[in-house]
This record gives structure tokens, sequence and C-alpha cells, in this order.
């Protein structure tokens, strides 16, 4: 994700530095990724919702892939933006991981919302049928 991250952060002209671990724009500031940055509890929440539901197989499989890709973006972003204006010596009491999965969490709740509707609908047709 930090590669990813370097590379938005390229495109928009800005030089950055990575390896494994840490992020640095030079003049801006030094992240340091750890194992709760990489979105695992979202992405298996989104994960085992849409396995669970009953649709066919091949549905799943092209939303769950795309909704991980989604929440991967989404993280890309979070790092540009971190990687940016993110001052830890500042005093703020700004815990960005909980704001980041509520975020998340609201727009995954409004995406399985509609493909759950969508995915009745088209049962409920082909009952009908």
């Amino acid at each position: 994700m930090l590669k990813c991250s370097v590379q938005v952060l390229n495109w928009f002209g800005f030089v950055a530095i990575t390896n494994n671990y840490e992020l640095l724009v030079p003049g801006h500031a030094t992240i340091q990724l750890v194992y709760s940055c990489l979105g695992l509890g979202v992405i298996s929440f989104f994960a085992a919702f849409v396995l669970a539901y009953p649709v066919k197989f091949k549905s799943k499989i092209a939303f769950l892939i795309g909704g991980i890709l989604g929440i991967e973006f989404l993280n890309v972003i979070r790092f540009v933006l971190l990687s940016l204006f993110w001052n830890r010596n500042e005093n703020r009491v700004i815990d960005h991981h909980a704001i980041f999965n509520i975020i998340v969490y609201i727009i995954i709740a409004i995406t399985l919302y509609f493909w759950v509707k969508r995915n009745d609908l088209l049962i409920s047709n082909n009952a009908a049928n």
C-alpha cells in the first residue's frame, strides 16, 4: 500500500520515499505503517457479509473483488492525505484510524444496502417468472 501511495504522490508532483514500513514526503510528514493500518478488520467484515449472503457465487466474487479494491483505494488515499497533512507533534487528540474505520463502515453499509436491495429484486423477479 505504501508503494501505491508513493505513486499517487508522484502523480501529484510530490517526492516521496518509502521502505516496507514508512512513507516520507520531504517537507511534510513521515507516516509509519503498522498492522492496524492495513484495514484487515474492515475487509474481513465486508468479505464475511458478501460471502454469507445467499446469491450466486459469480455475483459474490465480482462484488467482493470490487469492494476490497475500493477499500484498499480508500486506504491509499488516507495514506496520501496523512503524509501531506498529518503532524504528530501537534497536540491533537484525533485518532485517524477510528475516523477512517467509521467512514469506511458507513460507505460499506450504504454499498451493501444497495447490493442487497438489487439482488433481492433480481431474486424476486426470477421467482415470479
